[in-house]
């Protein structure tokens, strides 16, 4: 089992690697002279320095085609997604040309780093835009990805705290909602770079997190303290304590009664009014059986709390004494 100091290493290693993830490549081709409102397009293609405006802004794509063009376009994504684009169409086909885009018509599906694209006949140009003006979850994709995230970590927080065999595979799935929410978010507010690598990173830390941390608070640990319980309670006790009560000299003497016997002297028949599970008797966080009502079971003998029964078909091991009633 890995410990905790480990697993937090690990994640911020891997974060570390998300945060410098190398950006999709952007850049000009062509022999146009373009720019985004007035910015060469070499100035805003590295994702360390992107193009900033506010919502109040229109996104500018401009310049001169030496070959002419028929019609100028220009694109905004957020990650693969295309969410606006705009575009004008030259008849003739001209040298010089122009395309916007309204950031306010943008601002309610997103903000945040997105990926601009502009392109003519002959030339395309890819460049980065950051958009603010508008807080992140008052957007469209904003509050989708904060809904992503909260419902994926409670579901891995409900899937750890139920500490069943299936928690660390629950944790883990539910780390592709946390994932892909915060990588989303991230997006949102202009700190990460949405791409498929991206979002496979984050969705990869996420899940690895939910998975660890399951397994370090997990059945493991609920299971070992069940089975000293257990053990410990059907526990053979090799001594019986008898006591004798006291008689006054003019009373006659009472035979000696037993007050406390802890193991059973002989065998009964049995039965259950609900079905029962049957622990191993050396496993006793094992179900090796069941008792069901309307059949009769021989119980063995009685230990603590617990019974040793058989089933009739070869199988024996230990039952709650609670859930069974004896014959007559």
């Amino acid at each position: 089992m890995l410990p905790l100091r480990l697993i937090l290493a690990l994640g911020l290693a891997v974060g570390w690697s998300i945060a410098g993830a190398s950006p999709a490549a952007a850049g000009a081709t062509g022999p146009c002279s373009m720019t985004f409102n007035g910015i060469a397009v070499d100035r805003v293609d590295s994702i360390s320095s992107p193009l900033e405006l506010t919502v109040d802004d229109d996104l500018i794509f401009t310049g001169t085609d030496p070959g002419t063009t028929s019609e100028a376009v220009v694109e905004i994504a957020i990650g693969p997604v295309t969410i606006e684009s705009g575009s004008t169409a030259y008849a003739p086909a001209s040298d010089v040309f122009v395309a916007m885009i309204d950031l306010d018509d943008v601002s309610p599906f997103g903000v945040g780093l997105m990926r601009i694209r502009g392109t003519t006949d002959g030339c395309v140009a890819e460049a980065w835009l950051r958009v603010t003006g508008r807080f992140p979850l008052a957007t469209l994709t904003g509050i989708t990805a904060a809904g992503l995230t909260i419902g994926g970590i409670t579901g891995q927080l409900g899937a750890v705290a139920s500490r069943r065999r299936w928690s660390r595979t629950a944790a883990a799935l539910g780390g592709i909602v946390t994932g892909v929410g915060a990588a989303v978010l991230g997006q949102q507010f202009g700190r990460l770079q949405l791409s498929y690598l991206s979002i496979a990173l984050v969705v990869a830390v996420a899940s690895g997190l939910g998975f660890a941390v399951a397994s370090v608070l997990g059945p493991g640990r609920r299971d070992r303290n069940r089975e000293v319980a257990i053990e410990r309670a059907v526990r053979p006790s090799s001594t019986t304590t008898v006591v004798t009560p006291t008689v006054p000299r003019e009373a006659e003497p009472e035979p000696r009664r037993t007050i406390e016997r802890r193991f059973s002297a002989a065998p009964y028949w049995c039965y259950v009014l609900g079905e029962t599970d049957v622990l191993d008797l050396d496993d006793h966080g094992r179900v090796v059986g069941r008792l069901r009502p309307g059949t009769w079971y021989l119980a063995k003998r009685e230990v603590g709390p617990w019974l040793h029964v058989t089933t009739g078909d070869g199988v024996e091991g230990w039952v709650s004494r609670d859930a069974v009633h004896r014959q007559g």
